[in-house]
């Protein structure tokens, strides 16, 4: 789904690194964890963001809420670049951005109940609010989300993990955000409920027009719920594209691999998949890698051949 106007969010050149100590000449030793990552979301579009454990996923995210701030790049949201900005500058535009983090219970206050941690971007953001509608706001948001809105006084531990995540997708809501970044929201839920988890969201989406940054190594969710997919492997941006062309035409032998390492449900086609694998070495890095066009905007990174 190509963006037919401004992109709601562009991220140019996206990299974050981190000091890892000094070497034994006394030299400073980093890590890259994000190596120049560009992309754009389209407002109403679902980008997902897949990758193995330590790709730099949830770093792109942290960064694009501003939650650690980047060494280098651009995120502009809405045409104005979020990188540097004080905090009182980025106060109120984070009600156009809110974010869904993984674990719903480290995400609650324990000691807090759900419809006072639902109603505190309202009070920080609206403040004038009387205590009777800011409660109809947060009854309101508890009936968007499937929750009972009479449970408003309950704690986070009176609640399963599937409703626990509902209570955090109701805050996200609270300000009528045009973008959610989901960072693996549904990875700790058990598989029964990640289903009506995505079906919420993308009810959501068709409802409010959101945009979503998914951020998942469930391919198979992904495949359901985004757009565009935009793989990544130590930090870089390997292929990217719409989901049917990554999906059906990967390019790339990383994502190629990625791919060919999902489990198939039926198991007579499990059994005659064909496997890639993939060399660590063929990656081209930042300094020597472009991304070229193999399709329209299906882009690929250029790798080493196997030897």
């Amino acid at each position: 789904m190509p963006p037919l106007s401004p992109p709601l969010l562009q991220v140019d050149g996206l990299s974050k690194e981190y000091a890892v100590g000094a070497s034994l000449m006394g030299a400073r030793k980093v890590f890259r964890a994000v190596d120049g990552v560009s992309f754009t979301l389209a407002r109403g579009e679902t980008l997902g963001l897949v990758g193995e454990s330590g790709s730099g996923k949830s770093t792109v995210a942290r960064c694009v809420m501003q939650l650690e701030r980047p060494t280098g790049g651009r995120v502009l949201l809405n045409g104005q670049d979020l990188v540097g900005m004080s905090q009182s500058r980025l106060q109120p535009l984070r009600k156009v951005m809110q974010i869904i983090f993984q674990d719903p219970y480290s995400s609650l206050n324990p000691r807090m109940t759900v419809g006072r941690f639902v109603a505190d971007p309202l009070l920080i953001h609206e403040g004038k609010l009387t205590r009777e509608a800011l409660t109809q706001r947060v009854r309101a948001l508890f009936a968007k989300v499937g929750l009972d809105s009479s449970h408003i006084g309950r704690y986070p531990h009176e609640f399963s993990g599937g409703q626990r995540q509902r209570v955090c997708i109701a805050r996200a809501l609270a300000m009528s955000p045009q973008l959610i970044v989901a960072d693996e929201p549904i990875t700790a839920l058990d598989v029964s409920i990640q289903a009506q988890i995505i079906n919420l969201l993308q009810t959501l989406q068709d409802e409010q027009g959101l945009a979503y940054l998914f951020i998942s190594h469930d391919l198979g969710m992904v495949r359901h719920i985004c757009h565009r997919v935009a793989v990544m492997l130590r930090g870089l941006i390997v292929e990217t594209g719409p989901a049917d062309a990554i999906f059906s035409d990967a390019r790339h032998p990383y994502t190629r691999a990625l791919l060919s390492a999902t489990l198939e449900a039926d198991p007579a086609r499990e059994r005659v998949k064909t496997r890639h694998f993939f060399d660590i070495r063929q990656l081209a890095g930042q300094g020597d890698g472009f991304m070229k066009e193999v399709a329209p905007g299906h882009f690929v990174r250029e790798y080493r051949p196997a030897t």
